[in-house]
């Protein structure tokens, strides 16, 4: 019998459409991560993730939705990963084996963080590649 992993990495695209309700996928996200949180599974994304969010809703949207976002990142459930130089050097690798698959930096990092967790699946509302067998579930955009 084979069982499904319960674990899944939330991507930006998810964490800003989540935190931002003028994003036209704020519903989608936020029912989409509260329905995973209910059925149990346990949701993970990266410091990079967190970074990257961060400076691109205090750019796009204000400072202060910004910081309400990174002060909610504190109070979920969300587990965040954060890399050593380890991570970093096995990113590198990927990115050496891949070169012609123009992968970011921070995909191959993030993909090797999940690895390290066991987590498999990838929620996102934008392209991801399939690194180290990953399930990428792509929401649909509105």
């Amino acid at each position: 019998m084979v069982t499904t992993s319960r674990k899944i990495f939330i991507d930006s695209s998810i964490l800003i459409a989540f935190i931002d309700r003028g994003n036209p996928n704020h519903l989608i996200a936020a029912k989409t991560i509260e329905d995973l949180a209910s059925i149990g599974y346990r949701l993970y994304t990266s410091s990079q993730v967190v970074t990257d969010s961060y400076d691109l809703l205090s750019r796009d949207v204000g400072n202060a939705v910004a910081l309400e976002f990174l002060q909610t990142m504190f109070q979920t459930g969300i587990e965040i990963l954060f890399p050593q130089k380890a991570d970093l050097i096995t990113a590198h690798r990927i990115l050496r084996v891949n070169r012609d698959r123009q992968i970011p930096l921070s995909e191959a990092l993030n993909a090797t963080l999940m690895q390290k967790r066991g987590v498999a699946q990838i929620l996102t509302f934008t392209h991801w590649s399939n690194l180290f067998g990953t399930f990428v579930s792509n929401l649909t955009t509105v």
